[in-house]
């Protein structure tokens, strides 16, 4: 599981540049509701993550995103000059 964006806003979660595999998560921490975005193969794991750190998870559901998981935050390589 990897998290995207931490405490964030959930306007973020309508981007169609996140991933296909990705989740807005919604937890209560000190009263307060939060917002993560995560990028998972599945919501069992996000759940278990999110329970063992927090156990107030009040929803997990998908995104947006539209981007393929595997060039997601794909970067080119730096071309070498020959000399």
């Amino acid at each position: 599981m990897k998290i995207i964006h931490q405490d964030c806003d959930q306007s973020l979660a309508k981007s169609k540049s996140l991933p296909i595999n990705s989740y807005i998560v919604k937890y209560v921490l000190d009263d307060e509701q939060k917002y993560d975005i995560v990028q998972c193969g599945s919501t069992v794991e996000v759940f278990d993550y999110y329970y063992d750190k927090y156990k107030n998870v009040l929803s997990i559901d998908w995104t947006e995103g539209t981007i393929n998981p595997k060039s997601y935050g794909y970067t080119k390589p730096e071309k070498k000059k020959k000399s």
